[in-house]
């Protein structure tokens, strides 16, 4: 009787560890990646919206005197130095005469992201193309190739 009970329990165990363990701790794991992509979306939810109030803030603002004038290249490089975006700047090649290629390195989301929306609304350079990607050794901080034209 002894020895039944025993062998009972060993299965329930043995059936425990097998199955209902590997289930929950699988269940537990989509939860948090759940969690995970949950605050991902009302980021980008809360990135969205600000850019949507900079498009509108665009109508109101002035283009800067002359900025018509200038190039691309020198528009981007005059940003970049007064939003001290310049150490970001890998890279920086002009495509034709209305557009610029800009690679940045370990830059902060946000900072690019503000100064992409300044470059729209205040110098009328639009984003035509954009490559962003996160390296994995800095959180917020991001890699991009970006091709701004007008």
């Amino acid at each position: 009787m002894l020895a039944l009970g025993g062998l009972l329990v060993v299965l329930v165990y043995g059936a425990y560890l097998l199955f209902y363990q590997p289930i929950a701790e699988q269940s537990r794991l989509l939860t948090q990646k759940i969690q995970a992509q949950r605050q991902i979306y009302n980021y980008l939810q809360q990135v969205g919206n600000e850019a949507a109030v900079l498009r509108q803030q665009a109508t109101v603002d002035v283009p800067i005197e002359g900025a018509d004038k200038q190039s691309p290249m020198a528009v981007v490089d005059f940003s970049s130095q007064q939003l001290d975006i310049k150490p970001a700047i890998k890279h920086l090649s002009p495509e034709g005469e209305d557009k610029v290629s800009v690679w940045l390195e370990h830059l902060s989301f946000d900072k690019l992201m503000s100064w992409l929306a300044i470059l729209e609304t205040r110098h009328r350079l639009q984003v035509l193309q954009i490559d962003i990607e996160k390296p994995n050794d800095a959180e917020g901080m991001v890699n991009a190739k970006v091709l701004l034209g007008v």
